[in-house]
């Protein structure tokens, strides 16, 4: 059975497209992915990713229990955030994840939606008793809020000064609707605020006694601007939704579709679940070896090593055509008219109007500033060897 989120009547109201992604019937966009895409650059764009896995961790040894199965390290102090890969004994990717700390003892995790079940699995199968694991996937949202405009916006609706949040670190917002700005303070995740956190009944929201909703938000995203990902309980996440869709008219907010949050991250070269990995790569052939903290024990770790000694292993790379070709998805990869690999995802990015890729290529044809051609519909496009970000 097809998943929808709580916002779906809003968005069927709203004239969205929709289409089915990772078991969920998601908006692919309102108005048009070039124009959304461009909104989020320019301004700020409101998504709803309320399909991402949300995962409660909390127990004496869920520290060590999720860093033994972490390619990065969990962090230990609250409110810091890491990007990983949840790795099997071969090194192989189940999928990428954000691990928020709350407490020595309570972490948040966010998954991808399609591989939510296989993440659930793997983490029951290694739970240790003391751990405990609670899928808050349908009971809260998760709204991202991103664009040059998006901190301004939401720090009218907060005491928190949002300005001051690091990228991968999260606060408490003590979210107010409110006619006129919220009087800012330097509380950020002060001990009253993770107090009431952590007082909550599922450790992710309370009610303040000025009314309005008290939440978790991050740091995070997956377009590259600045923003925060928020995660109300289903209960609220309408009216968070609609306060900061009405109150950004004046800043150009637009709700953003699926299909310009793909095109945003492949900007940036950001990965995308079950495309640019799939459960066979390891995290060094994803161009993710960055992550891997080497100076630890965790499940993957000698796998990865021998890997790493050997060097043979495919490398991602990005693409950027020098013609007016367009990648995409499984086009092939060619060098002096002979497969080197695949394309595993590619655009014509709307911001600098080229076709741009992330390909699977040999080891041999990886360095940067190389040539290489892209077969587009039996036609072979030139394009060179970049580092990602590609903008």
């Amino acid at each position: 059975m097809v998943l929808r989120t709580p916002l779906y009547d809003w968005h069927v109201a709203a004239g969205a497209r929709l289409i089915e992604f990772g078991g969920w019937e998601m908006p692919l966009q309102y108005s048009g992915i070039i124009e959304e895409h461009l909104t989020v650059r320019r301004a700020a764009g409101l998504f709803d990713v309320s399909h991402m896995g949300k995962l409660l961790v909390q127990g004496p040894s869920a520290h060590a229990f999720l860093d033994g199965l972490s390619a990065n390290d969990v962090a230990t102090t609250p409110g810091r955030a890491r990007y990983t890969h949840l790795l099997r004994e071969d090194g192989t990717t189940i999928d990428d994840l954000i691990v928020t700390t709350l407490a020595s003892d309570r972490f948040f995790v966010v998954c991808n939606a399609g591989p939510r079940p296989a993440v659930l699995a793997w983490l029951e199968a290694h739970r240790p008793a003391d751990v405990r694991i609670d899928d808050l996937t349908l009971s809260h949202l998760c709204l991202a809020l991103q664009g040059p405009e998006a901190p301004d916006l939401l720090q009218r609706f907060t005491s928190v000064e949002l300005r001051g949040v690091k990228p991968f670190w999260g606060v408490v917002l003590d979210f107010t609707p409110s006619e006129g700005p919220v009087a800012v303070e330097t509380e950020g995740w002060g001990s009253a605020v993770q107090d009431a956190l952590l007082a909550a009944a599922s450790g992710l929201e309370s009610t303040p006694a000025s009314g309005g909703a008290r939440f978790l938000a991050t740091r995070t995203g997956y377009t590259g601007e600045m923003g925060f990902e928020l995660f109300p309980p289903a209960t609220m996440g309408r009216g968070v939704w609609e306060t900061l869709l009405g109150a950004g008219v004046d800043v150009g907010i637009r709700p953003i579709g699926l299909g310009a949050r793909d095109t945003l991250r492949l900007e940036k070269g950001y990965l995308l679940s079950g495309q640019d990995f799939t459960g066979t790569q390891t995290p060094l052939e994803a161009n993710c070896a960055w992550i891997v903290k080497w100076d630890r024990p965790f499940v993957g770790r000698a796998a990865l090593q021998a890997q790493r000694a050997r060097d043979d292993y495919p490398r991602l790379v990005g693409l950027r055509l020098l013609d007016r070709g367009i990648p995409r998805h499984e086009c092939e990869v060619l060098s002096e008219g002979l497969p080197i690999g695949r394309v595993t995802s590619g655009t014509l990015s709307p911001s600098l109007r080229v076709g741009i890729a992330l390909a699977s290529v040999d080891r041999a044809h990886a360095p940067h500033g190389g040539r290489v051609d892209v077969d587009i519909r039996g036609v072979p496009h030139p394009a060179q060897v970049v580092r990602p970000p590609f903008l």
